[in-house]
């Protein structure tokens, strides 16, 4: 597909609650992997809209 990009989003985050949040704004991205590890398809206005809401 042209402009679609895969991303493996992985972080490490100790605070409970803000891997909670990380989790529901990357949920709405793209799909759970593994325990910390999302693979998300985006395309570039998706890929900077993740971008804004987890900063």
């Amino acid at each position: 597909m042209k402009g679609i990009s895969d991303y493996a989003v992985v972080y490490d985050i100790t605070s409970d609650a803000k891997r909670e949040r990380v989790d529901k704004v990357l949920k709405g991205f793209g799909f759970w992997v593994q325990k910390s590890v999302f693979e998300c398809r985006l395309n570039k206005r998706g890929r900077d809209e993740l971008i804004g809401r987890l900063e």
